[in-house]
């Protein structure tokens, strides 16, 4: 994941993390258990089982649109830049 914030083509900041370290197997696993508790006050269910599914679906999208997804693109009237990509 890149999340870059640039300003009249001077990058201001810029922040990569691996995609890899976020959306995998076992922090799927442990996202329900973190999670469900602030979950169930909105009655959303979530389980380990789901959330490896999403994993699993979201690398094959990814494949699919060439590698990479553009989540975020903001202009702001001040010039500010933000995109993130994953």
């Amino acid at each position: 994941m890149k999340i870059r914030i640039s300003e009249e083509g001077k990058v201001k900041f810029w922040l990569w993390i691996p995609t890899r370290l976020l959306f995998n197997r076992f922090f799927a696993t442990l996202l329900p258990v973190f999670a469900g508790k602030e979950l169930e006050k909105y009655k959303i269910r979530l389980t380990g089982s789901t959330c490896r599914k999403f994993v699993r679906e979201f690398y094959k999208c990814r494949k699919k649109f060439g590698g990479k997804l553009e989540l975020v693109e903001v202009q702001s009237s001040g010039g500010d830049l933000v995109k993130i990509i994953l």
